[in-house]
């Protein structure tokens, strides 16, 4: 009796598999994931308004270093 094997598919590894940067802002340190827009402190989640006000700055800075 014969078995049935399922065909894999290979995975592309990704170049960071968190996509999380370390941004300082205040004298915190965060991590911020670009692709969801999301901030995090201590591995929680940051509340709205102060997620706005992170990512304008971090922006700000990327937009800086990238000219």
């Amino acid at each position: 009796m014969k078995t049935k094997t399922k065909a894999r598919v290979a995975r592309k590894p990704r170049k960071n598999p968190y996509g999380m940067i370390d941004f300082s802002f205040g004298d915190i340190q965060y991590q911020i994931d670009p692709s969801r827009r999301k901030v995090y402190h201590r591995w929680v989640e940051v509340e709205t308004s102060k997620t706005a006000l992170i990512m304008g700055a971090f922006s700000s800075v990327a937009a800086a270093v990238a000219k």
